[in-house]
């Protein structure tokens, strides 16, 4: 996989498409709208729906943000499976 560049953007198109509906899932699971989110994590309310919907990317600063309020339920199944190789 390492020399095949069309396999590896579609993985990573996966998993941002995974993500994206993680936040999305965990968020409504938890009650709270996106500007809430947005308050916990220090963004304003756009930054959250473009997360959720694919138009900006997040930084790992974010991301990790994201892992310390929804704990160990943020995961994702691609980025499991590329670390069990």
């Amino acid at each position: 996989m390492r020399n095949n560049m069309a396999m590896r953007q579609a993985q990573v198109d996966r998993f941002k498409t995974e993500l994206q509906i993680s936040i999305r899932n965990l968020r409504k699971e938890r009650g709270l709208t996106q500007r809430q989110l947005a308050t916990i994590l220090g963004v304003d309310q756009a930054t959250i729906s473009n997360f959720e919907s694919g138009k900006t990317v997040m930084s790992i600063t974010q991301a990790y943000e994201l892992v310390l309020v929804f704990g160990k339920d943020f995961s994702n199944p691609t980025l499991a499976l590329a670390s069990s190789h």
